[in-house]
Order: C-alpha cells, then structure tokens, then sequence
C-alpha cells in the first residue's frame, strides 16, 4: 500500500459516484442540522461517521477498524475531504 493510501482512501475509491453522493448527502444533513456548533466537533463527528460506515461495508468493526490504522483520526479527517473534494 503507498504510504498515503489508507484503508479509508481504499474504500472510498472503491465506491462509485452514487454511493459518493449519498455520503455527501448525509453529510450536507449534518451540516444543515449544526448550524450554531463549532464547525470541529462537526468535523470529527462526520469522519467518526465516515469511519464507522467503511468498517461496516468492509465486515469490521469500528474498533476493528481503528486497530489497522496507524493514525486513525488523520485517516478518517483525510478520507471526509476526499469525499468532500469529489464533489467539487
């Protein structure tokens, strides 16, 4: 695996544009639904998320998951923005 791939970028470039943009969806719900809370917890919430839902397709999990990766915050922070950037 190159040192920038995670299981995280994996997964999410295994899945096709409609399942992105359903991730998004759920996403831009969280946003509308946060509007008055820092936007940080927001953030980490979504990549909690974003995590729980990649062991769940992959048959881990979300302790599982965690136990594979070597910065599981980053990992997960990283995989939110490449979603995000799909979308742009």
């Amino acid at each position: 695996m190159d040192k920038h791939e995670t299981i995280i970028s994996k997964w999410l470039m295994s899945k096709t544009k409609v399942d992105k943009d359903d991730l998004l969806s759920k996403i831009d719900q969280v946003f509308d639904n946060s509007s008055n809370v820092p936007i940080e917890p927001v953030l980490q919430q979504l990549a909690a998320g974003l995590m729980a839902e990649c062991a769940h397709d992959l048959g881990l999990s979300p302790l599982e998951l965690l136990s594979l990766l070597k910065t599981p915050r980053q990992d997960a922070l990283a995989g939110l923005v490449t979603v995000l950037k799909s979308d742009v």
